[in-house]
């Protein structure tokens, strides 16, 4: 069996490499690393799927976190040397007819606007526009799917203005701004399901912590609601990303995620178009990912 102390240093042969980004397992014998945005097989290191269930459950318990036959879905953030990892895990059993892990290596280095500019993310009207949104402390919104960039672009974004106090509220540390920031990330709820602290407690506590700029790594549920309700009442230049498919699909998703905290639509519309002034669009397509779109949104859209 594969011994306790060196579960992530097993990783090293997968993590080697700024451009790694993420590393999968489908099976003990099915090993896959999205490096510079492409996905690519890789050498398999467990001998069967008991190995790798061990390999899992030892990461989890040793971080304080929970994966078993009654929890057989579950997540966890750590500091390694190779740096913060989210592994997300599904054991096999009922829903899965194989352990699936999926380890996210986050970017530690924070880029400016200048550093996407000379790898082609922005282009010099776009670094132009973004100086602007942040500098004129405009609201804003970047959408896009996963791994496509929207926390590498919001990191750029917000260290233009590292000398304001931005409070970030993230499920994983993320962001890592420069200067005069401060973070705050979610807590699970322990064995008994007691003691969860979710993006909207925290939110709600930031309100209170004389915050320049509010920032939600990524929006999804009834926090969305308080933020934008933050923005139309003073709190300006804040932003989030949210995961949406195109500049169009955003309005809707915003709609669907405020109709589930039973927000009426015509208030959510209102809501919206009080609030937020720019979309701006991320895509990834062949291991490169740019800023495709930004749009000024217009009450009558929404």
């Amino acid at each position: 069996m594969l011994r306790a102390m060196s579960e992530i240093n097993l990783l090293q042969k997968y993590l080697t490499g700024a451009s790694v980004t993420d590393v999968l397992f489908d099976g003990y014998n099915s090993a896959l690393i999205e490096r510079s945005g492409n996905l690519e097989n890789a050498e398999c290191i467990f001998s069967s799927e008991e190995e790798l269930i061990s390999w899992v459950k030892n990461v989890f318990s040793k971080n304080n976190s929970r994966i078993d036959i009654a929890k057989p879905i579950s997540e966890v953030s750590i500091d390694s040397e190779f740096g913060p990892l989210r592994i997300h895990a599904v054991l096999a059993g009922e829903c899965s007819k194989s352990t699936r892990v999926s380890i996210r290596r986050h970017n530690t280095t924070a880029m400016s606007l200048q550093d996407l500019l000379e790898i082609q993310t922005i282009n010099a009207e776009q670094l132009a526009f973004l100086q602007q949104i942040i500098l004129e402390r405009e609201n804003f919104v970047i959408i896009g799917g996963t791994g496509s960039g929207k926390t590498t672009l919001l990191r750029a974004m917000l260290n233009e203005v590292s000398l304001e106090r931005t409070i970030t509220i993230e499920d994983s540390p993320e962001l890592n701004l420069f200067g005069n920031s401060v973070q705050l990330t979610t807590r699970p709820g322990n064995h008994e399901g007691v003691g969860e602290i979710t993006l909207n407690r925290l939110l709600r506590e930031a309100l209170r912590m004389r915050p320049d700029r509010l920032v939600i790594g990524e929006s999804r549920g009834e926090e969305l609601l308080l933020l934008l309700q933050a923005m139309n009442t003073g709190h300006s230049g804040s932003g989030f990303t949210l995961h949406a498919n195109s500049v169009d699909d955003a309005i809707p998703r915003m709609l669907a995620i405020l109709a589930g905290v039973g927000l009426a639509p015509e208030l959510a519309r209102t809501l919206i178009a009080s609030s937020v002034r720019w979309v701006i669009e991320v895509r990834k397509s062949n291991g490169l990912r740019q800023l495709s779109s930004i749009r000024r949104l217009q009450a009558a859209h929404v």
